[in-house]
This record gives structure tokens, C-alpha cells and sequence, in this order.
């Protein structure tokens, strides 16, 4: 009877609270131009309606609402009072104001949430991971490594370590050494690389070529390029896929090869055999044009 007693109050604190944990819940954002991918294991209904409006309006490219939903996500874990639901909250929100230019807030918002002791181990990695990509926006490299170095000590998931990786990377590019971002890069060996979603494989890819170009070797660069715009396309991100195949064209030039590969790299038009325009001679049957004076 008290066992059944106690079960009756704690299912009356759940319903009052309209607050649970249950298994991973995979509502929230995989977007690795720069996305971490904290997995929110909450089901309060109004947190999860604001998180589930955040991933749509990420999905569709539309960050200040994706930003706005967020927000009130926050709010939502401010008065559940949840250090989780915060964190995860703050992770996502500052992922969608980083390319609003507002790393400030996103910085504040990560702050904010890792001030909080109750946060758990693997949100926290989550929380310094993002906290190093508001650092690489206000271009603050040394910090980004310092958060980098933190959130690698809580070894996180495989996934988190590679955007660490990335993170790493940049910065030291940041720094103009490229030796040791290509250094940071082999943390995570190829075959891991391969296992990870396509979009950390496209930043993968993307980071690659932006070290072959720093060092020159621009025909190394444009394929690097073309095989970023090929994973962009996979994971259904077109306007980036169009700023790697730029890139591919202007390495592909830049190499002095006018005849990029067939993967849709902007290069100029091969020549043919025959003049398009203007003839070398009209055609009979076209009238002769001359000049009039006005």
C-alpha cells in the first residue's frame, strides 16, 4: 500500500510539473556549418513546442525565428528551473545567432547556462563546444582553444568530438598555423570521419580545403571544394553547396585548370570549333544594317 501510495505521488508530482524525462527525444538541430547536436530528453509540452518551432524554422533557413523559438524555449526552462532544459536550449539558440552576427548574446546565453552546477556532464561538453564557436565569431582563438581543451576532458560523443575538432582547427587557422589545424583535423582518424553525418563530413571536407588553399596548393583546394559542395547536396543544404562550388571554381582557376570536373564547378565554357557570334559573314537573307546619324 505505501509503495502504491508513493508511485500515486510521484505520477501526481509528473502531471503537476507537466514535466518528464523519457528516452532521447531527436527534435532538436543537426546542422554542423556549424550545428553541435544536443539531444534534448525532456516532454514538457510547451518546451517541446518551442524547440519542435526552432528545428522548423532552422530547417528552412530562417534563423531569427528559429533564434526567437529558442528563446522562449529558455524561458520555458527558466521556470521549470531545469539546468538541462536551459543548456540544451542555450546550445541551439546560440547555433542560430552566430550567423545573425549577435555572438554576443549567444555568448551570454551559454554563460548563463554553464554557471549552473546542475548542469550534467554531457550537456555541459555541449555547452563549452558551442561556447568555442561564439568565441572563433568574435574572433577570440585563444579562447576557443581554452573551451575546446575543456569540453575534450569530459570525452563527449564522437560527433561533439569532431566539431571540437573543427573548432580546433579554426582556430589555429585563425592564428595562420596551418600546420597544427591540419593537425587538429587528424584527432579523429578517417574511418571516423566517414561514420559521422554528412554534414560534419562537409565542414570536414570544407575545413581540408581551406588549409590546401592558405598553403597555395589550389588544385588540392578545388577538390576539396567539389567534395564539399557533393556532401552539402547530400544533406540537403543547397546555398551552402553553392558557395563550395564557388570556391572550387576559383581554385580550379587559380591551379590554371580551366576544365573542372563534371561535379557542377563554375568554370568558363570550353571553346568550340565554330564562332557562335558574331558570323564571320551575314547570311544572305539578313538585311544590312547602317548607321544612322540622329
Amino acid at each position: 500500500m505505501k509503495r502504491a501510495n508513493a508511485n500515486m505521488n510521484g505520477r501526481n508530482n509528473v502531471r503537476a510539473n507537466g514535466w518528464r524525462r523519457t528516452g532521447l527525444l531527436g527534435i532538436l538541430i543537426l546542422a554542423c556549418a556549424g550545428c553541435a547536436t544536443p539531444t534534448p530528453q525532456f516532454t514538457d509540452e510547451e518546451w517541446v513546442s518551442h524547440t519542435t518551432t526552432g528545428r522548423g524554422s532552422r530547417a528552412r533557413g530562417d534563423e531569427r525565428r528559429a533564434a526567437d523559438a529558442f528563446a522562449r524555449a529558455q524561458q520555458r526552462a527558466r521556470a521549470l528551473d531545469d539546468a538541462d532544459a536551459l543548456a540544451v536550449s542555450a546550445v541551439n539558440r546560440a547555433y542560430c545567432l552566430l550567423p545573425l552576427g549577435r555572438a554576443s548574446e549567444a555568448r551570454a546565453d551559454v554563460a548563463e547556462a554553464l554557471s549552473d552546477a546542475r548542469v550534467s556532464t554531457a550537456r555541459r561538453a555541449e555547452l563549452l563546444a558551442a561556447a568555442a564557436r561564439v568565441e572563433l565569431a568574435l574572433n577570440q582563438p585563444d579562447a576557443a582553444l581554452t573551451f575546446c581543451t575543456d569540453a575534450a576532458a569530459l570525452q563527449p560523443p564522437c560527433v561533439l568530438q569532431a566539431q571540437l575538432a573543427l573548432s580546433e582547427s579554426a582556430a589555429w587557422m585563425t592564428k595562420k598555423d596551418n600546420a597544427a589545424a591540419a593537425k587538429a583535423l587528424s584527432a579523429l582518424p578517417p574511418k571516423i570521419w566517414a561514420q559521422l553525418p554528412e554534414s560534419v563530413q562537409a565542414e570536414h571536407a570544407l575545413r581540408r580545403g581551406e588549409i590546401a588553399e592558405a598553403d597555395e596548393k589550389f588544385a588540392d583546394a578545388a577538390v576539396l571544394y567539389d567534395e564539399t559542395a557533393a556532401l552539402w547536396k547530400s544533406a540537403g543544404r543547397l546555398p551552402e553547396m553553392a558557395r563550395a562550388l564557388q570556391a572550387a571554381g576559383r581554385q580550379y582557376r587559380a591551379a590554371g585548370d580551366i576544365a573542372a570536373p563534371a561535379t557542377g564547378s563554375i568554370a568558363p565554357p570550353r571553346a568550340s570549333g565554330r564562332r557562335a557570334w558574331p558570323p564571320r559573314r551575314l547570311p544572305r537573307w539578313m538585311p544590312a544594317f547602317r548607321a544612322r546619324k540622329f
